[in-house]
């Protein structure tokens, strides 16, 4: 027996949506436009951004193109609707401020864009980016025997009595370690990512949204 979706009526607007009913379009355009403003403005793009990517959402979400599928045609309904939108648009906010000066190149014309050089369609290319290089920048400053508690205990599932022995501490100091350990592990990545896009302002809870909401595909999973 197939399990339901998590967004079943999520992924259900996005169908209807996908077969041209005017009703669930104007639902999703009332329903989605002024949280994802807010989102573009909170994360560092200024109002005239904010509109300008929200308004291209809405075409590129319904709208085939060249060898591409509507935008919404690769929603899953396994994330509520609401942030799978708001990574899309962060997306295109990355891509818009880290164009280079000069032409641009649209993806409908002919020959790959400069944003995707091989013409392959992975709208969460910009997004994983962010995701892969502050955490793997994060770990790699981490202390090799905090890392390896951080593995064992979140990886692995060992509780706090089942490491104390392995680490030859109390469990009050292994609770301790781990605590001041996930906090420097999530300064870590949020400087990491700052370093990359000075101009973004995202926060912890932004970055969680993220690595929640990005394809397992992205990640070579699938």
């Amino acid at each position: 027996m197939l399990e339901p979706l998590p967004h079943a009526d999520d992924f259900l607007l996005a169908q209807k949506c996908l077969e041209g009913d005017s009703q669930a379009i104007r639902q999703l355009q009332e329903t989605y436009q002024a949280p994802l403003m807010s989102y573009l403005v909170h994360v560092g793009a200024d109002a005239a951004e904010a509109r300008m990517l929200v308004s291209d959402l809405w075409a590129d979400c319904i709208a085939p193109r060249p060898q591409r599928k509507p935008r919404l045609a690769t929603y899953s309904g396994n994330a509520p609707l609401q942030a799978w939108l708001k990574t899309v648009v962060f997306n295109n906010l990355l891509q818009l401020k880290r164009r280079p000066p000069g032409p641009v190149v649209h993806e409908d014309e002919d020959g790959p864009s400069p944003e995707s050089p091989d013409n392959t369609y992975s709208p969460e290319k910009p997004v994983l980016d962010i995701i892969l290089t502050a955490i793997q920048a994060s770990f790699q400053e981490c202390d090799p025997e905090e890392f390896l508690l951080l593995n064992l205990a979140h990886a692995n599932g060992l509780r706090g009595r089942e490491l104390a022995p392995l680490f030859g501490c109390s469990e009050a100091k292994i609770s301790r370690t781990l605590d001041a350990s996930r906090a420097k592990i999530k300064a870590a990545i949020l400087r990491h990512v700052k370093e990359r896009d000075e101009w973004l302002e995202i926060q912890w809870e932004d970055f969680v949204e993220l690595c929640r909401v990005v394809s397992p595909s992205c990640f070579g999973l699938e």
